[in-house]
Formats: structure tokens, C-alpha cells, sequence
């Protein structure tokens, strides 16, 4: 067999397995690190240019969320975001990368290379149909001697177990273990972990093989109606407007009574996610304005420039809006963990129309593939920030400021929250004391090396 291939079996085999022992366990903690690192040092075997091997850091901070906190709400999401990163490693490898190519070709290439990925499942199959007749003499031998020898072994162990007592209660508690170690779990983290490693293994195929890449795309320059389309931003943008005067006199303001019987709490807590849903369609107009118009150089496309423009300016009103009837919300309500994400989302989308901001003045770059690389920093971010612990703070706190209510929540959470759960130890309630205890020595669990984690560890009450 070639060297290539033979490294990439190697590879193949030690990715299935370093994921069985390290990530596929219940609660992995220190052991996702671990397998990144030896992903890390596989690669930079492997690959010729080590340069590379930064699209896959990400991987990194993504595993030490595992092992900084004990919430695994992202455990999922990462597993998906890897396996584009590694995706990305390979496009970056075979084509590059360049913010200046505004054609949708990047993103169509990161598919391919997983498509390409999925299709190299049956590779390392046919490589051992193909193998030597010798080779293939020597498994068929020792798969009759062990044919043979495990109903001499089922015999033997029957008839010793007779004679033995001892031997026979150190033969069930065997066969008990065994049959709890095959059970349906293990059987899946078995198949997801040989999916992992034949992913993985067809990623670098790809890489090393030097496979067709997807077909040449050409930045398609398109021409749209100016005059239909101001009239459609000029429509939109003076519902805008009196919207903005709306906010302004009524929502930051807070000055004038408010009309029909309204309240300002009732009326400042309602409307977020419509005008979250809006942010995202205006992006997605001027994004298309933008497309449409800038091959043109007439009056009408500076018009529908500056129409842009005012439209993402009157975007980051809607968000300044949103982030503000959110406050309030979490004034009086508490923080939880979808609150606590929107916020961040908000701050991270407000970072993106700065950007938008410049395409619409120069669309000389990828926009799309510029909102790609923050909407990863902000997930980033969200592997590293103490949710659990920051909500239960904040719930806590209130909970002795007016004893109201949140409680419940926090101790839905993650083992994170177990320092501001410990001060419930306080409360004049029973209820709630007994409820931190159970919390606290929940997180206290005994915990297997690889589910380890740095959460601190209280002292039982």
C-alpha cells in the first residue's frame, strides 16, 4: 500500500478512535481538548504547509468551553461548525481565500469540499477489497481460528464455572460488565465515531489528492432598475422615518403620556423580535440594492446609495430599539439564557452594519464572507463566556433584592452556576435551601478524568 494511503488509514483509524475514548463520553470535559490537540498534531504532520492549519483553531476555543465549563448547550453546534472549519482548511488549501472576491463562489466550494468529504466514505473500503491476496489469506485464518476457538472457550468456562464458585461469580460479573459496555449508547458513540473519522478522513483525502475543486464562478454583474428600485427604498424608508419619530418621542424619551390607556412598561417590552426580523430584511435589501447597483455610475445609483445608507442607519435605530425593549424585559424579569445570547447578538449585528456601512460606500469586498467571520467570533465568545454563572448571578441578586421570582430557572442550569447557587444557602426559605443543596451536591458529583472541568468544586452542605 502507498504511503499516502497507509497515513491516511492511520489517520482515519486514530481520529474514530481518539473520538470514541475523548468525545463521544457523557460529559467530556479536559478528554475534548485532547482530541483537538491530537487533530492539531496529526495535521501538522501531515499537511506540507503548516499555515493551514489555522483555519481549524477555532476547534480549539470551541473545546474549551468543555473544559472551562460544565453547560453543553453548545456540543451540538459545535460538532457542525468543526466540520465546516474543516471544510474551510480545505477550500483555503486548494483555492484560497480572499475577502476582495465578491463572487458566492467561496461559499460553494466550502459545500463541495464536504460533499467531496461524504462521497470518500467508501474509500477506505475499497481499499481493503483491493488489498493483497496474502493479506486477505491471513484474515481469513485468523477469523477460523477465532471461530474455532471461542465455542472451546464457551465450553470450558462452563465447566470450570461448575467446579468454581468463585470463578463462576467472577465470570457473571464479567459477562454483566461486558454486556453493559454493549449497550445502545456504546453502539452509537461506535457508528458517530467511525462517521467522524471517515469525515475526516475524506476531508484530508481531498486535500492530499488534489481532487477537482468546484467549477470556476464569475463575479456576475448585474443591473437593476434604479428608478424601480428608489422608489421601493424611498417607500420603505419614510415608514421608517415616522417609525424613528416614534421611538424617539415615545420609547427613549418616556416624556409624553403615552395614548389609548398604554403603559410604558407594556408598551416598551413588546416588539423585540419583529424588529429583530426587520434588521435582518433590510440587510438583506441593501445587500441586494448594493448587488444590483454598483456596476452603474449614473445619478440613480448614487441615489440609491445614499438611500442604503440612510436604510442601515435607520437599521441600527431598530437595533438600538431592540436592545433597549430587551432591557427593560430583563429589568424585570432576569436573565436567561436566550436573553442573555440576544444581547450579544445584537452588539455583534451592530459591529456588522459598520461593516455594511463601508460596502455600501465601497462594494469592493465580500460582505457575506465578512459577516460569516464575525458571526464566528461572536459564537467564539459564547464557548468562552460564563453563561450559566452570569445568569445565576443575576437572578440570585434579585431573588434578595425583592424576593422575586427565577429561582426555578437557575437551578435548571448547568453545574456554572453552582458559586451563586451556593449563596441560596442563605434564604429564609426552606424550600429554596433545600433545592440549592440538591443543586450544589448534584455538581459535586464524582466525576469520570475525562469529564473533568474547571466549574468550582463547593463543599458539600
Amino acid at each position: 500500500m502507498e504511503t499516502q494511503k497507509r497515513n491516511l488509514l492511520i489517520y482515519l483509524a486514530v481520529s474514530a478512535i481518539s473520538f470514541f475514548i475523548f468525545v463521544s463520553v457523557s460529559g467530556a470535559g479536559v478528554s475534548v481538548p485532547i482530541f483537538v490537540a491530537i487533530q492539531i498534531a496529526g495535521l501538522w504532520y501531515l499537511l506540507p504547509q503548516k499555515k493551514y492549519i489555522l483555519a481549524i483553531l477555532p476547534l480549539f476555543i470551541f473545546s474549551l468551553n468543555s473544559l472551562l465549563y460544565a453547560n453543553s448547550m453548545w456540543n451540538v453546534s459545535n460538532f457542525f461548525v468543526a466540520a465546516i472549519c474543516y471544510a474551510v482548511m480545505a477550500v483555503w488549501i486548494a483555492r484560497g481565500i480572499s475577502f476582495r472576491d465578491t463572487s458566492p463562489a467561496i461559499f460553494v466550494r466550502i459545500a463541495d469540499a464536504i460533499f467531496n468529504a461524504l462521497s470518500c466514505f467508501k474509500l477506505p473500503f475499497q481499499w481493503a477489497s483491493a488489498a493483497k491476496k496474502e493479506s486477505m489469506r491471513m484474515v481469513r485464518r485468523i477469523l477460523a481460528g477465532v471461530a474455532i476457538s471461542i465455542p472451546l472457550l464457551v465450553v470450558l468456562v462452563a465447566i470450570l464455572s461448575s467446579a468454581d464458585m468463585i470463578f463462576a461469580e467472577m465470570t457473571f460479573d464479567f459477562i454483566n460488565e461486558l454486556f453493559e459496555l454493549i449497550s445502545l449508547h456504546t453502539i452509537w458513540r461506535l457508528i458517530l465515531s467511525a462517521l467522524v473519522g471517515l469525515f475526516l478522513f475524506g476531508i484530508l483525502h481531498g486535500i492530499l489528492a488534489k481532487n477537482k475543486e468546484a467549477k470556476e464562478f464569475k463575479d456576475t454583474v448585474m443591473n437593476g432598475d434604479t428608478m424601480i428600485i428608489n422608489i421601493v427604498l424611498a417607500a420603505i424608508l419614510v415608514i421608517y422615518t415616522l417609525f424613528a419619530i416614534v421611538q424617539f418621542r415615545y420609547l427613549f424619551a418616556a416624556a409624553y403620556e403615552l395614548p389609548y390607556g398604554l403603559n410604558f412598561a407594556a408598551y416598551a417590552r413588546r416588539g423585540f423580535f419583529e424588529l429583530l426580523f426587520l434588521s435582518f430584511v433590510n440587510i438583506a435589501f441593501i445587500i441586494g440594492t448594493v448587488w444590483l447597483t454598483k456596476a452603474q455610475t449614473g445619478i440613480g445609483a448614487k441615489i440609491s446609495k445614499c438611500l442604503c445608507l440612510y436604510l442601515c442607519a435607520a437599521t441600527v435605530l431598530l437595533l438600538v430599539s431592540s436592545f433597549y425593549r430587551m432591557m427593560l424585559y430583563s429589568t424585570d424579569f432576569g436573565l436567561t439564557r436566550l436573553r442573555l445570547l440576544v444581547f450579544g447578538f445584537l452588539i455583534f449585528e451592530a459591529i456588522g452594519l459598520v461593516f455594511t456601512f463601508f460596502y455600501i460606500i465601497k462594494p469592493k469586498f465580500n460582505i457575506i464572507l465578512v459577516y460569516c467571520v464575525i458571526a464566528l467570533s461572536y459564537y467564539m465568545v459564547l464557548n468562552l463566556a460564563p453563561i450559566d454563572r452570569v445568569i445565576a448571578r443575576n437572578q440570585v441578586d434579585r431573588y434578595f433584592a425583592s424576593e422575586q421570582s427565577g429561582i426555578a430557572y437557575v437551578l435548571t442550569l448547568s453545574a456554572d452556576a453552582a458559586p451563586e447557587v451556593e449563596r441560596l444557602l442563605q434564604s429564609s426559605d426552606v424550600r429554596t435551601v433545600v433545592a440549592a443543596s440538591q443543586f450544589i451536591n448534584d455538581a459535586n458529583q464524582e466525576r469520570n478524568w475525562r469529564q473533568w472541568n474547571f466549574p468550582l468544586r463547593l463543599t458539600k452542605p
